[in-house]
Order: structure tokens, then sequence, then C-alpha cells
């Protein structure tokens, strides 16, 4: 009986973890955050800018096909209230809206603001892009060109590179990608 109750008494305590091995699991645990968390920085960043670059390039898709679908010209512009076209950059949101006067102001879509990012666009002048329903570009549309960055930490190697040609096509550059073909 006394073997008994000492192999219990054993069994018992044998169960669960030492102060020791729970100090050694936590050292290992805090360092492989401490590894992993410069590569989930890069992560996050990197979806953030393929989330907005991939909504502007569908809003620009959206809006060449609406024009034709409706047979009215519609707009694609910055918005920072998703109500009319301001002078912004496209950071702060956009809208995609019809262009004849009696169907002004209708807004097709809108999109929210981009935290954390910078869309710059160039040529300053020539923001808003007016797709006709023959799905050309309205006017003398030379073409344009977005640089997507991160805003905090703005290196150059994350930069996106969205070039719109004058027939309205899209393409996307990574920053090596976009040095190569202008240097």
């Amino acid at each position: 009986m006394q073997i008994l109750s000492i192999l219990r008494l054993r069994s018992f305590h044998s169960q669960g973890f030492t102060l020791v091995e729970l100090m050694a699991t936590m050292t290992i645990a805090v360092i492989a955050a401490a590894i992993a968390e410069p590569a989930w920085d890069e992560i996050i960043i990197s979806n953030r800018m393929r989330a907005a670059v991939n909504d502007w390039t569908q809003s620009l898709q959206f809006a060449r096909t609406e024009a034709h679908r409706q047979n009215v010209p519609v707009t694609l512009c910055p918005s920072n209230n998703g109500r009319t076209c301001t002078a912004t950059d496209y950071e702060t949101g956009w809208i995609v809206k019809t262009g004849l006067p009696t169907v002004v102001g209708v807004i097709l879509q809108d999109s929210l603001p981009r935290q954390r990012l910078t869309m710059a666009y160039a040529p300053q002048a020539r923001r808003a892009m007016t797709f006709l329903p023959n799905g050309l570009m309205i006017g003398n549309f030379a073409g344009g060109h977005i640089t997507v960055s991160d805003t905090p930490a703005a290196i150059n190697s994350r930069q996106r590179h969205i070039c719109i040609a004058r027939t309205g096509r899209v393409r996307v550059f990574t920053n090596d990608q976009w040095l190569a073909l202008v240097g």
C-alpha cells in the first residue's frame, strides 16, 4: 500500500512544467518574436501598398468599363469627401463618377483614404481621368504616373509605380523595374 501511495504522489508531482522549463520556453518565444517582427512589418507594408495599387487600377478599369456600358463619360478623380473631385492626391481617396449634365454627381464608386501611404500623381495638373464611351481618354491625355510609397519608412525599394498610357492601359512596376525602365 505504501508503494502505491508513493507512485501516486510521484505521478502527481511529475505533471506540469517547472519554473526553469517555463523560463526557457518564454526566452525562446521572445527571441523568435524579435526575429520575426521586422519581417512582419515588411509584410504589412507590402500588403498595404499592394491593396492600394490594386484598388486604384481596378477603379480605373471600372471607370473605363462603365463609360462604355452606360454610353456616357465617366471620370476617376481624387476626392477627400467622397462626393466631389478635389485637388488632393489619391491617398485621400477617390471616386468614379459620371460626367453628363443630366447625371452629374452620380457616384459609381468611392474609395476610402489610404492610411500611411502617399500616392503622388504626375503631372500634377491632370489628376482626373475621364473615359469616353468608346473607351478612350478624353482630350489630349498624354499619360500619367502615380508613385505609391509607404509614408513612415519611405524606402525606395518598397515603392510601386502605376503608369497610365495614353490609351488608358495600366502597368505597375516595382521601384527596381521602374529605374531600369527610365534610367
